[in-house]
């Protein structure tokens, strides 16, 4: 009669320990993944909303405070997804999505923060041109 126990279960036991871990290895790929396809859904919504509300008509204020709000929520959800990538891979995928994909488009967003919301007003500039140089300066 056949024992119905391992002939050897220590090293089936590694072996179903090793099959677990690419599995949550997997499944943590895909769960990023999914995240990604989400952030690039919302990267895609949010410049949509841009086009119609910030460039192709002047923005009011609101409109200026909600761009810049959800940019820094879009980046900060970029840059998580980036991070979770870089720990744990992203698997092939059809759409095309790697983490080079995902960190140029943070470098876009990046640019449209500083391009909308960041640097020097245009009184500042001439505030300090005429401090430092005792004289009004033509416009930039």
């Amino acid at each position: 009669m056949k024992s119905t126990t391992p002939e050897y279960p220590r090293w089936e036991a590694v072996g179903r320990t090793m099959a677990e871990s690419r599995q949550s290895q997997s499944n943590r790929s895909q769960a990023v993944l999914a995240e990604a396809l989400f952030w690039f859904k919302a990267v895609r919504q949010f410049r949509e909303a841009e086009l119609s509300e910030i460039i192709l008509r002047e923005p009011g204020p609101r409109d200026l405070r909600f761009h810049r709000a959800y940019l820094a929520q879009i980046i900060a959800a970029g840059e998580q997804v980036a991070m979770l990538g870089d720990l744990n891979g992203l698997p092939e995928n059809p759409e095309g999505i790697t983490l080079e994909a995902i960190q140029a488009e943070l470098e876009s967003l990046y640019h449209t923060q500083v391009g909308y919301h960041g640097g020097m007003s245009a009184e500042r500039k001439k505030q300090i041109l005429q401090e430092v140089f005792g004289e009004p300066q033509p416009p930039a």
